[in-house]
């Protein structure tokens, strides 16, 4: 199992490994000055930049950026008293999140609706506000927040409480006009309502007042991206 490495640039050594800074930043598409940089916390990588490395490297996201990684990578070698330890989470279809978060389903309709469950971190957990939160992780099926999210990824979301007055600020899960979206949500005080906004700049964005017609329903919150999960 991968150590923590106390720094970001030791992180970043490690994953470079053997190879030149120079193969490592073509694999990249990032110039080697970039890395370079980065190696003497001179400067920090974008988001798009930090998931790239991650990518090249065969590393999660979350270790990359804090040495931290939420899931287990191998089950097998836990204790077999795991309850303080980890958490299992299950996975679930994108298009099937509505019905989880109703309620609608039977335990035995949920269970057959789990395409696997995933091994968390208790600590992890604990440490990012989640450990008692409903959980589930979904696979992205959407570009339109694709400067921060793409298709593909793979997301752990916390499950809605059912009303919006928690929702001040984040990315969110939503149903609008009987869709299944996914939107970054800032509310506005001054105009009593909420912006609904992609982060890919080709979609448009909305504002929905308290009042209006045509309301939308969160479903969950989006607490973490992970791409190229490595086991």
């Amino acid at each position: 199992m991968k150590q923590n490495y106390f720094t970001f640039a030791q992180r970043l050594k490690y994953i470079i490994g053997d190879s030149s800074l120079l193969s490592f930043s073509k694999k990249c598409n990032l110039s080697e000055s970039a890395i370079r940089k980065y190696i003497r916390e001179e400067s920090e990588p974008t988001l798009q930049n930090l998931l790239t490395m991650a990518k090249v490297g065969n590393v999660s996201v979350a270790w990359l950026a804090t040495g931290h990684d939420p899931f287990v990578s191998n089950a097998d070698l836990l204790p077999q008293d795991t309850k303080n330890i980890v958490v299992t989470v299950p996975e679930i279809e994108f298009n099937n999140i509505l019905a989880f978060t109703n309620n609608t389903l039977t335990p035995l309709e949920k269970k057959s609706n789990i395409i696997t469950e995933w091994v968390l971190s208790r600590d992890w957990l604990y440490r990012s506000g989640l450990i008692n939160e409903d959980l589930a992780i979904v696979q992205v099926p959407y570009n339109n927040m694709a400067n921060t999210i793409k298709c593909g990824d793979i997301a752990v979301i916390s499950l809605a409480k059912g009303d919006l007055t928690h929702v001040l600020a984040g990315i969110y899960i939503i149903l609008l006009n009987n869709k299944l979206l996914i939107k970054r949500i800032q509310y506005d005080p001054i105009e009593d309502g909420y912006h609904l906004i992609n982060d890919n700049e080709t979609f448009k964005n909305h504002l929905i007042k308290q009042n209006d017609v045509t309301p939308f329903h969160v479903l969950a919150k989006i607490d973490h991206i992970l791409t190229n999960i490595s086991y």
